[in-house]
Protein backbone atom coordinates (compact mmCIF):
# COMPACT_ATOMS: atom_id res chain seq x y z
CA UNK A 1 0.00 0.00 0.00
CA UNK A 2 1.43 2.74 -1.06
CA UNK A 3 0.93 5.86 1.94
CA UNK A 4 2.90 8.32 -0.16
CA UNK A 5 0.48 11.50 -1.56
CA UNK A 6 -0.09 11.80 -5.39
CA UNK A 7 0.54 14.66 -7.49
CA UNK A 8 -3.32 15.63 -7.15
CA UNK A 9 -2.85 15.10 -3.32
CA UNK A 10 0.70 16.93 -3.25
CA UNK A 11 -1.90 19.89 -4.77
CA UNK A 12 -4.20 20.09 -2.17
CA UNK A 13 -1.51 20.43 0.65
CA UNK A 14 0.07 22.98 -1.12
CA UNK A 15 -3.10 25.12 -1.69
CA UNK A 16 -4.36 24.53 1.94
CA UNK A 17 -0.72 25.06 3.54
CA UNK A 18 -0.48 28.51 1.81
CA UNK A 19 -4.03 29.37 2.93
CA UNK A 20 -3.50 28.69 6.25
CA UNK A 21 -0.07 30.30 6.46
CA UNK A 22 -1.75 33.65 5.01
CA UNK A 23 -5.30 33.12 7.03
CA UNK A 24 -3.96 31.73 10.11
CA UNK A 25 -0.72 33.03 10.65
CA UNK A 26 0.44 31.19 14.09
CA UNK A 27 2.27 34.64 15.36
CA UNK A 28 -1.28 36.54 14.30
CA UNK A 29 -3.60 33.82 16.74
CA UNK A 30 -3.04 35.58 20.18
CA UNK A 31 -5.79 38.32 18.65
CA UNK A 32 -8.63 35.53 18.87
CA UNK A 33 -7.74 34.45 21.73
CA UNK A 34 -10.67 34.47 24.06
CA UNK A 35 -13.12 35.28 21.42
CA UNK A 36 -17.00 33.64 21.16
CA UNK A 37 -17.02 33.31 17.47
CA UNK A 38 -12.50 32.79 16.55
CA UNK A 39 -13.18 32.77 12.63
CA UNK A 40 -15.59 35.60 11.49
CA UNK A 41 -18.02 34.46 8.77
CA UNK A 42 -15.76 35.92 5.97
CA UNK A 43 -12.90 33.79 6.25
CA UNK A 44 -15.41 30.88 6.68
CA UNK A 45 -16.74 31.56 3.73
CA UNK A 46 -13.22 31.18 2.28
CA UNK A 47 -12.78 27.83 3.50
CA UNK A 48 -15.85 26.73 1.72
CA UNK A 49 -15.44 28.25 -1.29
CA UNK A 50 -11.94 26.31 -1.52
CA UNK A 51 -14.34 23.29 -0.54
CA UNK A 52 -12.40 22.17 2.17
CA UNK A 53 -15.74 21.03 3.90
CA UNK A 54 -16.89 19.17 0.87
CA UNK A 55 -13.62 17.36 0.31
CA UNK A 56 -15.10 13.70 1.02
CA UNK A 57 -18.70 14.53 -0.27
CA UNK A 58 -19.95 12.72 -3.64
CA UNK A 59 -19.94 15.17 -6.34
CA UNK A 60 -23.83 13.58 -6.49
CA UNK A 61 -23.82 15.17 -3.69
CA UNK A 62 -22.41 18.60 -4.40
CA UNK A 63 -19.38 17.18 -2.91
CA UNK A 64 -15.77 17.62 -4.23
CA UNK A 65 -15.74 13.38 -4.66
CA UNK A 66 -12.55 12.43 -2.81
CA UNK A 67 -12.42 10.88 0.42
CA UNK A 68 -11.47 9.91 3.78
CA UNK A 69 -7.58 10.29 2.52
CA UNK A 70 -7.76 13.51 1.37
CA UNK A 71 -9.66 14.40 4.11
CA UNK A 72 -7.08 13.48 6.47
CA UNK A 73 -4.30 15.33 4.72
CA UNK A 74 -6.71 18.54 5.06
CA UNK A 75 -6.70 17.91 9.14
CA UNK A 76 -3.05 17.12 8.90
CA UNK A 77 -2.20 20.73 8.06
CA UNK A 78 -5.11 21.83 10.17
CA UNK A 79 -3.54 20.29 13.05
CA UNK A 80 0.33 21.77 11.86
CA UNK A 81 -1.09 25.21 11.74
CA UNK A 82 -2.96 25.12 15.40
CA UNK A 83 -5.68 26.23 13.44
CA UNK A 84 -8.91 27.56 15.38
CA UNK A 85 -12.50 26.49 13.83
CA UNK A 86 -15.33 23.94 14.24
CA UNK A 87 -13.82 22.03 10.98
CA UNK A 88 -13.75 18.69 12.40
CA UNK A 89 -17.75 19.47 13.15
CA UNK A 90 -18.52 20.77 10.10
CA UNK A 91 -16.90 18.20 7.59
CA UNK A 92 -18.44 15.26 9.81
CA UNK A 93 -22.28 17.16 10.03
CA UNK A 94 -21.92 17.12 6.18
CA UNK A 95 -21.36 12.88 6.04
CA UNK A 96 -24.21 12.77 8.21
CA UNK A 97 -26.21 14.90 6.49
CA UNK A 98 -25.59 13.02 3.53
CA UNK A 99 -26.50 9.81 4.70
CA UNK A 100 -30.12 10.96 5.32
CA UNK A 101 -30.55 12.63 2.18
CA UNK A 102 -30.90 15.86 3.70
CA UNK A 103 -29.62 17.83 0.67
CA UNK A 104 -30.19 21.54 1.75
CA UNK A 105 -29.14 20.96 5.17
CA UNK A 106 -26.39 19.37 3.02
CA UNK A 107 -26.10 22.68 0.95
CA UNK A 108 -25.94 25.24 3.80
CA UNK A 109 -23.16 23.38 5.55
CA UNK A 110 -20.93 22.87 2.81
CA UNK A 111 -21.55 26.32 1.83
CA UNK A 112 -20.25 27.71 5.27
CA UNK A 113 -24.00 28.97 5.84
CA UNK A 114 -24.47 27.25 8.58
CA UNK A 115 -21.75 26.31 11.55
CA UNK A 116 -21.75 23.26 13.22
CA UNK A 117 -20.06 22.84 16.98
CA UNK A 118 -19.39 19.34 18.43
CA UNK A 119 -21.20 18.13 20.90
CA UNK A 120 -19.70 15.12 22.84
CA UNK A 121 -22.43 13.55 25.77
CA UNK A 122 -21.59 13.68 29.82
CA UNK A 123 -24.88 12.89 31.52
CA UNK A 124 -28.53 12.58 29.83
CA UNK A 125 -29.33 14.64 27.59
CA UNK A 126 -26.26 17.47 28.82
CA UNK A 127 -23.35 17.65 26.09
CA UNK A 128 -20.09 19.36 26.48
CA UNK A 129 -20.04 21.45 22.95
CA UNK A 130 -16.87 22.78 21.59
CA UNK A 131 -16.21 25.92 18.93
CA UNK A 132 -20.03 27.21 19.26
CA UNK A 133 -19.17 30.39 18.43
CA UNK A 134 -21.55 31.29 15.13
CA UNK A 135 -22.63 28.14 15.20
CA UNK A 136 -26.42 27.08 14.37
CA UNK A 137 -26.47 23.70 14.34
CA UNK A 138 -24.42 21.05 16.48
CA UNK A 139 -23.05 17.03 16.03
CA UNK A 140 -23.34 15.09 18.57
CA UNK A 141 -21.77 11.43 18.14
CA UNK A 142 -22.30 8.46 20.59
CA UNK A 143 -20.73 5.25 19.54
CA UNK A 144 -22.67 4.52 16.26
CA UNK A 145 -25.05 7.36 16.13
CA UNK A 146 -24.53 11.30 15.18
CA UNK A 147 -26.96 13.37 14.99
CA UNK A 148 -27.17 17.22 14.05
CA UNK A 149 -29.39 19.15 16.47
CA UNK A 150 -30.78 22.87 15.79
CA UNK A 151 -29.20 25.27 18.60
CA UNK A 152 -31.46 28.27 17.54
CA UNK A 153 -33.44 27.93 20.66
CA UNK A 154 -30.77 26.04 22.86
CA UNK A 155 -28.75 28.14 25.89
CA UNK A 156 -25.15 27.42 25.95
CA UNK A 157 -23.55 27.61 29.47
CA UNK A 158 -19.91 28.82 28.86
CA UNK A 159 -16.99 27.37 30.36
CA UNK A 160 -13.30 27.88 30.69
CA UNK A 161 -11.71 26.28 27.92
CA UNK A 162 -8.08 25.01 28.37
CA UNK A 163 -7.25 26.21 24.58
CA UNK A 164 -8.43 30.18 23.81
CA UNK A 165 -8.85 29.45 20.92
CA UNK A 166 -11.83 26.57 21.66
CA UNK A 167 -14.76 27.82 23.00
CA UNK A 168 -16.07 25.56 25.09
CA UNK A 169 -19.65 25.11 27.23
CA UNK A 170 -22.34 22.74 28.28
CA UNK A 171 -25.82 22.86 26.69
CA UNK A 172 -28.76 20.16 27.24
CA UNK A 173 -29.96 18.74 23.52
CA UNK A 174 -33.16 17.41 24.78
CA UNK A 175 -35.36 17.60 21.18
CA UNK A 176 -35.87 16.14 18.29
CA UNK A 177 -32.74 16.11 15.93
CA UNK A 178 -32.82 17.70 12.33
CA UNK A 179 -31.60 14.39 10.91
CA UNK A 180 -30.10 11.38 12.94
CA UNK A 181 -27.84 7.97 11.43
CA UNK A 182 -26.77 4.52 13.11
CA UNK A 183 -23.28 4.39 11.14
CA UNK A 184 -20.43 3.33 12.84
CA UNK A 185 -18.20 5.07 9.66
CA UNK A 186 -18.72 7.97 11.64
CA UNK A 187 -17.15 7.65 14.65
CA UNK A 188 -14.31 6.02 12.75
CA UNK A 189 -14.12 9.07 10.58
CA UNK A 190 -14.09 10.93 13.49
CA UNK A 191 -10.74 9.24 14.99
CA UNK A 192 -9.13 9.71 12.05
CA UNK A 193 -9.72 12.93 11.30
CA UNK A 194 -8.62 13.60 15.03
CA UNK A 195 -5.35 11.30 14.37
CA UNK A 196 -4.59 13.47 11.75
CA UNK A 197 -4.84 16.44 13.15
CA UNK A 198 -2.59 15.58 16.07
CA UNK A 199 -0.09 14.23 13.67
CA UNK A 200 0.09 17.67 12.11
CA UNK A 201 0.71 18.94 15.34
CA UNK A 202 3.92 15.91 16.27
CA UNK A 203 5.34 17.14 12.29
CA UNK A 204 4.57 20.98 13.07
CA UNK A 205 6.28 20.81 16.64
CA UNK A 206 9.53 18.65 15.34
CA UNK A 207 9.75 20.85 12.25
CA UNK A 208 9.72 23.92 15.23
CA UNK A 209 12.40 22.55 17.52
CA UNK A 210 14.69 21.75 14.49
CA UNK A 211 15.03 25.02 13.00
CA UNK A 212 14.89 26.90 16.55
CA UNK A 213 17.89 24.29 17.04
CA UNK A 214 19.79 25.73 13.38
CA UNK A 215 19.41 29.27 14.20
CA UNK A 216 19.82 29.58 18.09
CA UNK A 217 23.55 29.70 18.87
CA UNK A 218 25.42 28.80 21.99
CA UNK A 219 28.93 29.11 22.64
CA UNK A 220 29.60 29.82 18.69
CA UNK A 221 27.90 27.04 17.84
CA UNK A 222 24.26 25.93 16.85
CA UNK A 223 22.40 24.54 19.65
CA UNK A 224 21.14 21.91 17.43
CA UNK A 225 24.59 20.76 17.15
CA UNK A 226 24.62 19.49 20.99
CA UNK A 227 24.04 16.04 21.19
CA UNK A 228 20.55 16.41 23.86
CA UNK A 229 18.63 18.42 21.58
CA UNK A 230 19.99 16.46 18.11
CA UNK A 231 18.66 13.24 19.59
CA UNK A 232 15.32 14.95 21.05
CA UNK A 233 14.55 16.32 17.59
CA UNK A 234 15.67 12.67 16.17
CA UNK A 235 12.98 11.24 18.28
CA UNK A 236 10.39 13.82 17.55
CA UNK A 237 10.98 13.42 13.85
CA UNK A 238 10.45 9.78 14.75
CA UNK A 239 7.16 9.98 16.16
CA UNK A 240 5.44 12.58 14.37
CA UNK A 241 6.63 10.36 10.75
CA UNK A 242 5.27 7.38 12.15
CA UNK A 243 2.07 9.12 13.41
CA UNK A 244 1.23 10.55 10.07
CA UNK A 245 2.10 7.32 8.51
CA UNK A 246 -0.54 5.22 10.07
CA UNK A 247 -3.21 7.99 9.97
CA UNK A 248 -3.14 7.43 6.00
CA UNK A 249 -2.89 3.39 6.05
CA UNK A 250 -5.60 4.21 8.47
CA UNK A 251 -7.84 5.91 6.50
CA UNK A 252 -6.96 4.04 3.12
CA UNK A 253 -8.47 0.78 5.45
CA UNK A 254 -11.31 2.82 6.23
CA UNK A 255 -12.15 3.88 2.69
CA UNK A 256 -11.28 0.32 0.86
CA UNK A 257 -13.33 -1.64 3.73
CA UNK A 258 -11.08 -3.48 5.33
CA UNK A 259 -11.91 -6.39 8.25
CA UNK A 260 -8.98 -3.89 9.94
CA UNK A 261 -10.07 -0.64 9.52
CA UNK A 262 -11.59 -0.62 12.94
CA UNK A 263 -7.99 -1.53 14.58
CA UNK A 264 -6.13 1.00 12.17
CA UNK A 265 -8.34 3.61 12.94
CA UNK A 266 -7.97 3.15 17.03
CA UNK A 267 -3.73 2.18 16.26
CA UNK A 268 -3.68 5.75 14.36
CA UNK A 269 -5.44 7.67 17.12
CA UNK A 270 -3.91 6.04 20.20
CA UNK A 271 -0.40 6.48 18.40
CA UNK A 272 -1.06 10.01 17.42
CA UNK A 273 -1.73 11.10 20.42
CA UNK A 274 0.58 10.28 22.20
CA UNK A 275 3.43 11.56 19.35
CA UNK A 276 1.46 14.55 19.93
CA UNK A 277 1.84 15.51 23.30
CA UNK A 278 5.31 14.15 23.77
CA UNK A 279 5.87 16.20 21.02
CA UNK A 280 4.47 19.48 21.97
CA UNK A 281 5.77 19.17 25.47
CA UNK A 282 9.40 18.53 24.31
CA UNK A 283 8.89 21.38 21.90
CA UNK A 284 8.48 24.20 24.62
CA UNK A 285 11.49 22.29 26.45
CA UNK A 286 14.06 22.74 23.81
CA UNK A 287 13.16 26.10 23.27
CA UNK A 288 14.36 26.98 26.44
CA UNK A 289 13.23 30.09 28.65
CA UNK A 290 11.36 31.47 25.46
CA UNK A 291 9.84 28.61 24.96
CA UNK A 292 7.46 28.91 28.40
CA UNK A 293 6.75 32.31 27.26
CA UNK A 294 2.81 33.13 26.18
CA UNK A 295 4.45 35.34 23.19
CA UNK A 296 6.07 32.09 21.97
CA UNK A 297 3.81 29.72 19.42
CA UNK A 298 5.17 26.83 21.28
CA UNK A 299 2.66 26.67 23.98
CA UNK A 300 -0.31 27.01 20.80
CA UNK A 301 0.43 23.41 20.33
CA UNK A 302 0.56 22.02 23.88
CA UNK A 303 -3.19 23.44 24.72
CA UNK A 304 -4.69 21.87 21.41
CA UNK A 305 -2.63 19.08 21.85
CA UNK A 306 -4.22 18.72 25.35
CA UNK A 307 -7.55 19.66 23.99
CA UNK A 308 -7.85 17.35 20.74
CA UNK A 309 -6.42 14.03 22.39
CA UNK A 310 -9.50 14.47 24.71
CA UNK A 311 -12.05 15.45 21.57
CA UNK A 312 -14.57 12.38 20.57
CA UNK A 313 -13.26 10.50 23.22
CA UNK A 314 -10.30 9.88 25.47
CA UNK A 315 -6.85 8.33 25.43
CA UNK A 316 -8.22 5.92 27.69
CA UNK A 317 -11.54 5.29 25.21
CA UNK A 318 -9.53 4.73 22.11
CA UNK A 319 -6.60 2.83 24.22
CA UNK A 320 -9.19 0.59 25.58
CA UNK A 321 -11.58 0.27 21.77
CA UNK A 322 -8.02 -0.86 20.70
CA UNK A 323 -7.49 -3.78 22.22
CA UNK A 324 -10.87 -4.66 21.94
CA UNK A 325 -11.01 -4.04 18.49
CA UNK A 326 -10.11 -7.29 15.52
CA UNK A 327 -6.46 -7.06 14.21
CA UNK A 328 -6.53 -9.12 10.50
Amino acid sequence: MDLLPTEEQLEIIGTVKAQLESDFSLNDLAERDGQDQVIDDTLWQRCAELGWFALGISEEDGGVGYSLVEEALLFEEVGAHATPGPFLATVLAAHVAADCGESELLGQILSGERRVALAEPEDGSRHRITDHGGADLALAISGSRAAIFDLARTEITPELSLDPLVPLGTVSLDSDPLCAVDDPSISLRASVLVAAELAGIARATAEQSTEYGKDREQFGRPVGSFQALKHRCADMAVRADAAMNLTRLAALSVVAGHNDAEFQSEAARVLATQAALENATWNVQNHGGIGFTWEHTAHRYVTRAQFRARTAGTPHDHLAALLGAPAT
